[in-house]
């Protein structure tokens, strides 16, 4: 796999993360203090699609490194606080879908 594919990659699973929070299926565990986490992680999704298109409009191929290790990390941060780091309200009972 290149840089560009793992790239894509990352990316869907960024939109997905954020599509997912902003329906309401994913949970942090704060009850109405899930809202702060709306803007980074909208904010995260816009840039990292933004870079994305500038890099592959210039075809510079060696920044594409660097942006996968910051978003990947942004996701795993993601995915931690849905599940295991879930806050007291809500507590993490196994499932990964908050579905009420």
């Amino acid at each position: 796999m290149n840089l560009k594919t793992i790239n894509t990659i990352v990316l869907r699973v960024l939109i997905a993360l954020c599509i997912l929070t902003l329906i309401g299926l994913l949970n942090f565990g704060h009850g109405l203090g899930n809202i702060i986490y709306f803007p980074p992680i909208i904010l995260a999704t816009l840039i990292h699609f933004l870079i994305t298109r500038r890099l592959n409009k210039k075809n510079n191929d060696k920044y594409w490194l660097p942006i996968i290790i910051i978003s990947s990390l942004i996701c795993l941060s993601i995915i931690y606080g849905t599940t295991l780091g879930r806050g007291g309200e809500f507590a993490w009972d196994g499932r990964i879908f908050f579905i009420k």
